[in-house]
């Protein structure tokens, strides 16, 4: 398996990266967790000032001389070094780690096998969307292109299988912990937007998610999974019409609610589904589904409410109730009685222009990139790809010419993962340079660290429309 890891398999390892001046310029969360060093990773430190604050800390299990027992330095090709630590920091640490989920061996073949098998379907998905584009109007008939619009959508249900499986057995084997934090609930929705919407958008159905300013106590990337599942069975269950996913305050509670013009449910179906939403756990699935499992093993593990009202021929509303942030939850934007006027339709980003743009693509799977490559040269952009940074560096050359965007995964070979890569690309062009994480990876410490980078994620396998809205909206050709 390819990717930085830690000794014990999980998160991204604890890394430094100091700019050829020899100053602090970037570290992973793990680094800010090292008793020494917490809170004292600061912008603009010395290598010299950091190994006095090292040399201070022999008590938490540091070396006198100031350096990490099994600490490594690696040379980066653009100037610079990475200083990565392996190993526990500390006895205490040690403690923390030994506990943790993700250092239980099946924790790392979960995700290990999650991540390998969404490479192929990766590559498969954009793969599809090139083929569409090649053949364009030479393909004879609606029944041809119907044909690759089916391919594209059993990749999708292959995807959605494959994460929900994962998944639901890290949920069951305990191998899932939720880290509640304070989060905003918009980066949520408007992230499952950008992601969702064009597998409405090939059925015919309108999507619609609605702003909303409440800040909430959960873990966020939970949340999302368990909104993924609902809107995944919204999908299924939606044959004409639209969707729509917005919230309302009940006091110290905000209700995320999605609607969906479906067939709706008896009220005998509709009383199964609510008992078996209810029942505690270990008692099985019974009729539900695999999204609606784990949307109830997961709002279990929060601490959410389910919700289910429906009427049979018009439709179904679920709702998760998830607490609210005392000091921001009467700032929520209520939906009701405003869906209409702040609505909009997906805009269309096939008609954006995006030839000539200058990409660079860091993936660490060469199957994979060979497909970005094929899918974003067949929409006339300027692509160079490469497995690592080091490898992206030296295809840059000495005299960089920039580039217009930079889409990396998240695990790549080398010291420096995703987000150190984009962030170092951009000081060498020293102006700021659109970043996008690209990943296969489920662990949610992972996809925490991804999204707190600031940078859009998209998950593998994407869906080729996907994929060029994202981009459309980071060159700013997209307003919205």
């Amino acid at each position: 398996m390819n990717g930085s890891q830690d000794d014990a398999g999980g998160a991204v390892p604890a890394i430094l990266v100091f700019g050829a001046n020899g100053l602090l310029v970037d570290w992973t969360p793990a680094a800010a967790d090292l008793p020494a060093l917490a809170g004292r990773l600061i912008a603009g430190l010395s290598a010299e000032e950091l190994c006095a604050h090292l040399s201070s800390g022999a008590e938490t299990g540091l070396s006198p001389t100031g350096v990490m027992p099994e600490h490594t330095v690696l040379p980066l090709a653009g100037g610079g070094v990475v200083w990565r630590f392996h190993g526990s920091p500390s006895s205490s640490n040690s403690r923390k780690v030994a506990a943790s989920p993700m250092s239980d061996p099946a924790g790392r073949l979960f995700a290990a096998a999650s991540h390998d098998l969404r490479q192929p379907l990766a590559a498969l998905s954009l793969l599809i969307g090139t083929l569409d584009g090649r053949l364009g109007g030479r393909l004879d008939g609606r029944q041809d292109r119907d044909l690759l619009r089916s391919m594209a959508q059993a990749v999708e249900s292959m995807r959605s299988m494959v994460d929900g499986h994962f998944d639901l057995v890290r949920l069951e084997s305990g191998l899932t912990e939720p880290d509640i934090r304070t989060h905003a609930v918009n980066g949520v929705l408007m992230r499952l937007a950008l992601e969702v919407a064009p597998r409405f958008a090939d059925r015919g159905l309108r999507f619609t998610v609605m702003p909303c300013s409440a800040m909430v106590r959960t873990d966020s990337a939970l949340l999302e999974r368990l909104l993924h599942g609902l809107v995944a069975n919204a999908l299924r269950g939606t044959i004409r019409g639209r969707v729509l996913l917005g919230c309302r305050t009940r006091g110290d509670r905000l209700r995320i609610e999605l609607w969906d013009s479906g067939r709706g449910l008896s009220p005998q179906r509709l009383a199964s589904l609510r008992a078996e939403l209810a029942k505690p756990a270990g008692e099985g699935a019974g009729t539900l589904g695999l999204d609606l499992t784990l949307v109830r093993g997961l709002a279990r593990k929060l601490g959410l409410g389910l919700e289910v009202c429906a009427e049979e021929g018009r439709g179904t509303v679920i709702a998760v109730v998830v607490p609210l942030s005392v000091e921001t939850g009467a700032d929520a934007t209520d939906a009701s009685g405003r869906a209409e006027a702040v609505a909009a339709p997906a805009p269309d980003s096939s008609t954006a222009d995006i030839s000539r743009t200058r990409i660079l693509v860091i993936e660490d799977d060469p199957m994979v990139l060979a497909a970005l490559e094929a899918l974003l040269g067949q929409w006339g952009c300027s692509v160079v790809g490469a497995e690592s940074y080091d490898m992206a560096v030296e295809r840059i050359g000495p005299v960089p010419e920039p580039f217009d965007l930079v889409i990396s995964d998240l695990r790549l070979k080398g010291a420096a993962n995703g987000i150190v890569a984009i962030r170092q690309i951009a000081k060498l062009f020293d102006r700021p340079v659109p970043g996008m994480i690209l990943t296969g990876d489920t662990d949610p410490k992972r996809l925490r660290e991804a999204r707190l980078s600031g940078y859009p994620l998209l998950h593998k396998p994407v869906a080729p429309l996907a994929l060029r809205a994202a981009v459309v909206r980071l060159l700013g050709h997209d307003p919205l």
